[in-house]
């Protein structure tokens, strides 16, 4: 009878350690870029890094083209909890965090080296700490999702803003995207990007601004006259995933996944640079037309609009002053 109560508690004890022993951390990762996208791959590389270092313990599925969540609904999926891992944008936070709005700010960035050497300085852990504290999210590190362009349905020559005047320009949802149509002089229409081709192709908006390789991956050119060479956002992407999350893996979960994080968005940087160059070649294929504006007259217009009352007042003084000293 003893030796039947020994082995019973035994049992008990092995039943009880044995979900621990087979608890497995699932990272569910939520981006609106499509599948073939620099930005996918990076994410991939992190899932299979995190899978071989910690095989059965982590967990990682990679959910792109807005397959899980919609465009503008990962950042609240990823606050409530309903989300482990996505890629928001700057202009997401600053919805949360406006003292950041110089981030989405058209002209900031001269170019992507500088983008990054801004978000890898005091300015970068300044912002990311923030958003920790304030926002619950964790920033792995910074890619470089394109240098925005104008994209249009008509091949009528752009040369300078007002000839843009009535084209209804779609933008992703915020009012920081909203605000960034109004001062290229085009009207803004908010719309997720995954009904961008069917607005295009049916007139419901006149163009659209994204970098020229994801223009080319979505295959908005197929039902675009012209790519107009803008330039007018160098634009961050972050890798973000919910702080509850991350702070629930193991240090060595976390060093690792920040070390994921760096390795993927170095590979996807050089990647999105390439192609960018290469989607202009697709273009011309197409016989798109590619335009070359006057682009101090863009950036002439967007200073004007900033300088209007009450659009930068939220903005952290001396910001924009730091990031343009970036060397």
């Amino acid at each position: 009878m003893r030796r039947f109560i020994l082995a019973a508690a035994t049992a008990l004890v092995a039943l009880s350690v044995l979900p621990t022993a087979l608890a497995q951390t699932e990272i569910r990762i939520s981006t609106a870029a499509p599948d073939n996208a620099p930005l996918s791959d990076a994410f991939r590389l992190i899932k299979t890094r995190m899978e071989a270092k910690f095989p059965g313990a982590v967990k990682v599925t990679v959910h792109t083209a807005s397959s899980l969540f919609k465009q503008g609904t990962e950042l609240p999926a990823l606050q409530r909890g309903n989300l482990e891992m996505a890629s928001p944008v700057t202009f997401e936070i600053e919805a949360q965090l406006p003292e950041y709005g110089v981030f989405g700010a058209a002209y900031l960035f001269r170019d992507a080296d500088h983008l990054i050497k801004t978000f890898r300085s005091d300015i970068g852990k300044e912002y990311y700490d923030d958003i920790a504290a304030k926002m619950g999210l964790v920033i792995l590190d910074t890619a470089y999702l394109g240098t925005r362009t104008i994209n249009l349905t008509s091949d009528k020559k752009i040369e300078k803003p007002s000839d843009l005047a009535g084209t209804k320009m779609r933008m992703p949802p915020g009012a920081a995207f909203q605000v960034l149509a109004k001062a290229l002089g085009t009207t803004p229409v908010s719309m997720p990007i995954t009904e961008v081709y069917l607005g295009l192709k049916t007139g419901a908006i006149d163009g659209q601004d994204n970098p020229t390789n994801m223009t080319r991956d979505w295959k908005f050119h197929e039902v675009t006259k012209q790519v107009v060479l803008t330039r007018h956002l160098v634009q961050p992407v972050f890798l973000a995933i919910a702080k509850p999350v991350f702070d629930k893996l193991t240090p060595a979960q976390q060093t690792e996944l920040r070390a994921a994080a760096r390795e993927a968005a170095d590979i996807q940087i050089a990647k999105t640079l390439q192609d960018e160059k290469s989607a202009i070649d697709t273009f011309r294929a197409a016989n798109v037309r590619i335009s070359e504006p006057d682009i101090a007259a863009f950036r002439a217009l967007v200073q004007k609009e900033y300088e209007a009352p009450g659009v930068t007042a939220k903005w952290k003084p001396g910001l924009m002053a730091r990031i343009q000293n970036v060397r």
